[in-house]
């Protein structure tokens, strides 16, 4: 699909997550956007900055869109100190901000996690998010930082489905340090990790592969904040094997060659 000429969203998107975000946002949304200029050299210890300028350019996109959100860029490399106090490693970072809450979006949130990413927005902004009055008062209790940081790929329909849940903590508790990454962009990174699949999920250093669901997520968070090593057994774990960016690129041009094309619409980044 032919990008449109402000932005990576057609225009036919433009108008559906117009009307996406009108409904649901209610408080100003911040988009920190970090990046660095990709490099001429080859860099054997980082990956480099694919979609740095994609990601900005769709946030950018996004503002013209709704008058709530606002854009601020800024240069990983120029502003390394900054980016420090901020906890930002990773080149594309975008930092969502609304109400005191805040959620750091690691990469291009594209095809399945772009409609998530919509929801990210939706929930800072309101303060609020789908979650069970269990839910809401297990969260409201935490009385200190819990660390949470997800793995995840814009190809698995499950690391869309734990992004929306991550950043729903990260909306009603002040208390949850949410980061989501999405590795398959990110070789190196996910190689030093170990990653085969996805989604992963790590809490304050503890390791757990495959999807949640929302009360055996809550249990577990419990559980690592009050020093107990015991995990939460679920009754299914959930996963899709980990590929990189370029690999899913050629599965699924591979698979489109052998089906009808698919229907026009739809939420996601052209590209991916």
């Amino acid at each position: 699909m032919p990008a449109a000429p402000g932005g990576p969203l057609a225009p036919d998107l433009e108008v559906e997550v117009a009307k996406y975000l009108g409904e649901r946002l209610v408080r100003p949304v911040g988009l920190d956007v970090w990046t660095r200029p990709d490099s001429a050299l080859v860099l054997t210890d980082r990956d480099p900055s694919t979609h740095g300028e994609q990601v900005l350019a769709t946030m950018r996109q996004l503002v013209r869109l709704h008058p709530g959100i606002t854009v601020t860029p800024y240069d990983l490399d120029k502003h390394a100190t900054r980016a420090a106090e901020a906890g930002v490693e990773l080149s594309p970072t975008t930092i969502v901000r609304s109400g005191g809450r805040s959620v750091h979006l690691v990469g291009l949130p594209a095809a399945m996690l772009f409609p998530a990413f919509l929801d990210v927005l939706g929930f800072l902004s309101r303060g609020e998010a789908p979650l069970s009055e269990e839910s809401h008062a297990a969260i409201g209790a935490l009385t200190a930082p819990v660390q949470i940081e997800l793995l995840g790929a814009a190809y698995d329909p499950y690391s869309a489905h734990m992004m929306r849940l991550v950043a729903a903590l990260a909306a009603v508790s002040r208390f949850v340090r949410a980061r989501i990454i999405e590795v398959a962009e990110f070789p190196l990174l996910a190689a030093r990790r170990g990653v085969t699949e996805v989604p992963v999920l790590t809490i304050e250093g503890r390791r757990l592969v495959g999807a949640w669901e929302e009360p055996a997520l809550i249990e577990q968070i419990q559980r690592v904040v009050a020093g107990n090593a015991d995990p939460v057994i679920r009754d299914h774990v959930y996963s899709m094997p980990y590929v990189t960016e370029a690999e899913s690129r050629r599965i699924a041009a591979e698979q489109a060659s052998a089906a009808p094309p698919p229907p026009a619409g739809g939420l996601y980044i052209p590209g991916r």
